[in-house]
């Protein structure tokens, strides 16, 4: 009877403890759904993860698939080379929904295939930004018209100066070209809008009751910043977050147009820039806008997440 007595008492304070949680994250989830562009745009986002996941259950190929030969080494006849690329084609004599590239490979394939990069790229450049973006803006507010945000925000005014492609040139030619580096790059110049606003947004919340009683109570600084002020500004990092994670990709789709790219990964912007290098941005159509359209789409999707989350995790809304 004692253990069956222990475990109940057990049983209900993990219930205790856990069911004022759950119920706020219904109450969340029900104002989340309220927002169509941001179920629009998690709809999405799920896809591409799923793409990311399981490329190999929505594709039709794998990318080393070519048009007419399949995954053969034979040599294309003068008429088949002369069809590339190709345009949709549903059986016959391939199936390539989305048709070819010049290479022969699958746009749908491709397209597919280059999800994972551009998630990868995303969610690593927004978590790396806002990582050491909030904290220094809540630093920097905390402390403001103090050394500590004088020196945070000379850094910021550095950083401000330095042009972002220059530097990622020379970057990437120092220490290759690679998605890491690239990431990096992004990552270094991106977090600045967020230290700023986070910083404005703490010297305003730093004046509140709530913190001053906090303060008498003998509470550290360490605790008000990050128990009393980050809770208050995360619906303001959660915007920046999707918003530097649809930068990212939309940075990195630039960069390979521009030849600044890691070429051996599968990558939306890699897919558009094929299309310049080989000429075919007008004839082939079926190769241009596929890659276009993904880059959009989740791009925005991002954007409708973060703009939703702002309003769910908003206390002031409450």
């Amino acid at each position: 009877m004692s253990t069956q007595s222990e475990s109940r008492f057990e049983l209900d304070t993990i219930r205790e403890r856990w069911e004022p949680r759950i119920e706020r994250f219904k109450r969340g989830w029900a104002r989340y759904t309220t927002h169509k562009m941001g179920v629009i745009g998690l709809v999405i986002l799920v896809i591409y993860i799923l793409w990311a996941l399981f490329p190999s259950v929505f594709a039709p190929h794998e990318p080393a698939w070519k048009a007419y030969v399949g995954y053969e080494n034979t040599r294309w006849t003068a008429e088949q080379s002369a069809s590339l690329p190709h345009p949709p084609a549903f059986g016959d004599p391939f199936f390539a929904p989305l048709g070819t590239n010049a290479n022969g490979n699958g746009i749908y394939t491709l397209l597919v295939y280059s999800a994972k990069d551009a998630l990868y790229i995303g969610f690593a450049a927004g978590l790396l930004s806002s990582l050491v973006g909030v904290p220094l803006g809540l630093i920097s507010g905390y402390y403001g018209d103090t050394w500590i945000d004088e020196t945070i925000q000379r850094i910021v005014d550095v950083m401000y100066g330095l042009p972002f492609l220059p530097f990622l040139v020379v970057l990437v030619a120092i220490r290759g070209v690679n998605t890491t580096n690239i990431i990096l790059g992004i990552a270094i110049t991106s977090w600045l809008n967020n230290c700023i606003l986070i910083r404005g947004e703490t010297l305003s919340l730093k004046e509140r009751a709530y913190i001053e009683s906090a303060k008498v109570a003998g509470a550290s600084d360490t605790r008000i910043v990050f128990r009393h002020i980050m809770p208050n500004v995360l619906p303001l990092a959660f915007v920046f977050l999707a918003q530097d994670a649809a930068i990212a990709i939309i940075t990195q789709a630039s960069l390979a147009y521009l030849g600044l790219a890691d070429f051996t990964a599968n990558s939306w912007g890699i897919m558009i820039e094929n299309v310049k290098a080989h000429g075919y941005i007008y004839e082939a159509p079926w190769w241009l806008i596929p890659p276009g359209l993904a880059i959009t789409s989740i791009a925005a999707a991002f954007y409708f997440i973060g703009f939703s989350m702002e309003d769910v995790t908003n206390p002031q809304k409450e």
